[in-house]
């Protein structure tokens, strides 16, 4: 009887010290992201990264895959979803296979300065609190941790320099695979190419496309240069990147620990702006210097060439249009 006492009181140290064990262990949690780690969004993401490891004491890590090495851009919400990745930085185009009406973020010259960005989306603004609860109540195994910048997005080609609405008809540029994206530049005469980012470079080696359209810092981090001749500065749209995890990858979490990443993504985000904004800043020169050939193109000009277009879209989404409009 003894000999089963002191057996039984084996296993269940035993148990308990498995427990312990596993409730100390270091969550590690994989982030993906398409871009160079230079690039602001992968800047925010290792700042997150260093926040979570120091408020939690080192009990969750969050490892950043730039440059694609953890996919492509367009599979991070679906691995989120299957959970196979743990956290996604995914563009509001690509996020519009899941909530359509992200979309009307995307329409042409709607979001005009970063005044009004920082209204709608900084420190949990009206658009962020209003697609977090989307994604949430959607049941698609996604939680929006915040919602940061990717900025203004400008167009680079190598055919020509473009100066008026008109220079842009007949070249070959990749988009995003986004509707409202494809339905721009085909107003504009252009010939819109859907593609991942990762791919873009090399089609434009090889000559399968003529030019891209992306935010100035990303454009600058890529070294567009070596392989476009010529910048435009549209400021066609404001681009928005979601930062997306696995509902599940987030349950592995205690509640503290949860509180603290959605606190940090927060405060990671507001880091992640400024330097998006110090970037873009510096890319216009840096780009000039590295000899591409820099015109910027009269918004009012290009506004009017797609007017009809942009009427249109405008009336798919009246509520989020009315959201945007009240933070001018």
């Amino acid at each position: 009887m003894k000999a089963r006492k002191v057996l039984a009181l084996s296993a269940l140290a035993a148990v308990l010290g498995t427990f312990c064990a596993s409730a100390n262990a270091t969550v590690v949690l994989k982030a993906g992201h398409d871009s160079p780690e230079t690039v602001p969004v992968a800047r925010g993401l290792a700042k997150w990264a260093e926040l979570v490891e120091q408020r939690t004491n080192g009990e969750v890590k969050i490892q950043v895959y730039n440059n694609g090495t953890a996919g492509s851009a367009s599979d991070y919400a679906v691995n989120c979803q299957l959970g196979t990745l743990d956290i996604g930085a995914v563009n509001q185009s690509v996020m519009t296979s899941f909530i359509p009406d992200i979309g009307a973020v995307d329409i042409p010259y709607l979001i005009t300065s970063y005044e009004e960005a920082d209204k709608l989306f900084a420190n949990n603004g009206p658009l962020t609190q209003y697609y977090s609860k989307e994604i949430a109540d959607a049941g698609i195994n996604l939680v929006n941790m915040d919602v940061w910048e990717v900025g203004f997005r400008e167009f680079s080609n190598s055919t020509r320099a473009i100066h008026t609405p008109a220079d842009i008809k007949g070249i070959k540029l990749r988009v995003m695979d986004s509707k409202i994206h494809q339905g721009f530049w085909r107003a504009l005469g252009a010939d819109p190419v859907p593609m991942s980012w990762g791919e873009a470079y090399t089609a434009l080696q090889q000559k399968a496309i003529d030019g891209v359209e992306n935010a100035i810092s990303v454009l600058d981090g890529n070294n567009i240069n070596e392989v476009n001749q010529y910048l435009a500065m549209t400021d066609h749209n404001y681009s928005a990147i979601f930062i997306i995890m696995s509902a599940q990858s987030l349950k592995k979490l205690t509640p503290e620990q949860q509180q603290i990443l959605q606190d940090t993504a927060r405060e990671a985000g507001k880091y992640q702006r400024e330097e998006q904004r110090r970037q873009a800043k510096a890319a216009v020169d840096n780009l000039a210097k590295k000899g591409m050939e820099v015109t910027t193109v009269d918004k009012e000009a290009m506004k009017a060439a797609v007017a009809d277009f942009l009427k249109e879209q405008e009336s798919e989404y009246p509520e989020i249009v009315k959201i945007i409009k009240a933070a001018k």
